[in-house]
């Protein structure tokens, strides 16, 4: 699958503009600590945006549902591996078996 299976092109265009501008103005606002957060506020929405491309909802939904299961379950999955390992792991090991979810996923939807 290519990347415009996963966005419309439309949608594309509309989150980059609107990546852009928030970057920008985060920057302008907290310097490189607003565009790193910017940055993983996108990372903490990617996985779950994927993995919900795979459901029957359109894409406005997708990206709302997304959005709101970023914000909550990507840092509670953080916090509970935090004990077992370091905190910046813990983030990386969360995107990475998220990841893996959506491969998964995307795996056996197709049969």
């Amino acid at each position: 699958m290519k990347l415009k299976d996963y966005f419309p092109k439309n949608l594309m265009i509309f989150l980059l503009v609107v990546i852009l501008t928030i970057m920008i103005f985060s920057f302008a606002l907290f310097g490189i600590t607003g565009i790193r957060i910017v940055f993983g506020l996108i990372l903490m929405w990617l996985p779950f945006y994927l993995i919900l491309n795979h459901f029957e909802i359109t894409v406005g939904e997708r990206f709302v549902f997304s959005l709101i299961l970023g914000v909550t379950l990507f840092p509670s999955i953080v916090f509970l591996i935090g004990f077992l390992i370091s905190f910046r792991m813990a983030i990386m090991v969360t995107f990475l078996l998220l990841m893996g979810v959506f491969f998964l996923i995307r795996k056996y939807k197709k049969k």
